[in-house]
């Protein structure tokens, strides 16, 4: 039975898109798998015949080469038909195998988490050291064989590219049968997702002292992790502000436990900052949010246009502080208006907005590859 790697030196091994889609879809075409990704706090254990997960050290920064070096020796020893990587590190693996190695080469396929080039720009680097990254990239990335984008405006920078690539949303894989919805006794907001800046963590916080100082009762729930440094100022916020009873950070929660949380919230929050990774991503949360049958505020510059095809949520600027603040007064004060778009939105979820709708991009393009190389 022939071997696929599904690779990453710097996800955790049950990264959501990395693990839980991306592996199970390969799986699902009856081929052995070797997930390998970076270990964490949670027992790495699969109930599928096919599927084996190794893990790699959880290395600083600057120490990630050895899991490159290590990938790269189990490799060469084992020799799988198929290689899905998912990190711009492992372009220079890719590019080894695909170039320089002499009597092995892999289909290679690069799955396109980020827009890398795009958030080195912002960084505070000097413009040669930016341009330097964006030209080694372009060169190291015309050696895969396939090349997937997580979001539909990654592709605007790759059209030199000559080989298959497809857009390949985040979008959940959530059973949605089993939902038994409690009466909130105050208004509940929730949030699941990476704890940062410019996630949007310290507009949440914000948000919440303004509601408390506007006399609002209501219950917040972020749940997520972050650099510990961020998490503390988070913590440290919470308590000066007296914010302990209405705001609960909940910290890591596996999905399946989450779910329940977030279908039993009144509204989801999604307030990622204007920076160009992120102008017109489709960003997952909002999914899940939809899937769950809530409605979702979000940052104005994403998925707007299924917004107002679905009408599923609601849009505000949040850089403007008092925006966001009036945005959730109006929801809260609109509350059979807000639920019907959480039902608008979880139609919508089960029609297009699934991960087994994207499965089917995917598996074209590895039928289109495995075509070419036969």
């Amino acid at each position: 039975m022939t071997t696929f790697y599904n690779i990453s030196s710097v996800h955790p091994w049950n990264d959501t898109r990395f693990y839980h889609r991306q592996a199970h879809s390969i799986l699902n075409r009856e081929i052995n798998v070797v997930h390998i990704g970076v270990e964490n706090d949670k027992l790495a254990v699969s109930d599928q015949a096919n599927l084996e997960i190794r893990l790699l050290s959880n290395h600083k920064k600057q120490w990630r080469w050895k899991n490159t070096y290590q990938l790269l020796r189990m490799i060469n020893k084992e020799r799988p038909a198929s290689i899905m990587f998912h990190d711009p590190e492992l372009l220079i693996l890719c590019w080894w195998l695909k170039k320089v190695h002499n009597n092995y080469h892999p289909i290679m396929i690069y799955d396109m988490h980020e827009n890398v080039p795009k958030v080195v720009s912002k960084k505070r680097l000097p413009t040669i050291m930016k341009k330097g990254y964006a030209a080694l990239e372009r060169h190291l990335i015309k050696s895969c064989d396939g090349v997937i984008f997580a979001e539909e405006t990654y592709k605007e920078d790759y059209t030199f590219l000559q080989v298959p690539t497809v857009d390949v949303y985040n979008f959940p894989k959530i059973d949605i049968s089993n939902r038994v919805r409690k009466q909130n006794d105050v208004f509940t907001m929730v949030y699941i997702g990476s704890i940062s800046h410019v996630r949007g963590s310290m507009t949440m916080l914000q948000l919440a002292k303004d509601l408390r100082d506007a006399g609002q009762a209501f219950q917040l729930t972020i749940m997520g992790t972050g650099q510990a440094k961020f998490v503390q100022e988070m913590t440290d916020f919470v308590e000066q502000e007296n914010l302990q009873s209405s705001v609960t950070l909940e910290g890591s929660v596996d999905f399946k436990e989450a779910f329940p949380m977030i279908q039993n919230a009144d509204l989801g929050l999604s307030f990622l900052a204007p920076i160009p990774n992120f102008i017109g991503g489709k960003t997952t949360k909002c999914f899940e949010y939809m899937a769950a049958g809530i409605p979702f505020i979000t940052s104005d510059f994403l998925i707007s246009d299924i917004i107002k095809e679905e009408q599923c949520g609601y849009q505000v600027n949040v850089e403007d502080r008092l925006a966001v603040l009036n945005q959730v007064l109006y929801v809260m004060d609109n509350l059979s208006e807000a639920r019907q778009k959480g039902e608008n939105g979880q139609r919508a979820f089960q029609n297009k907005y699934n991960w087994e709708h994207e499965e089917n991009k995917l598996y074209q393009l590895l039928d289109g590859i495995e075509g070419m190389e036969e």
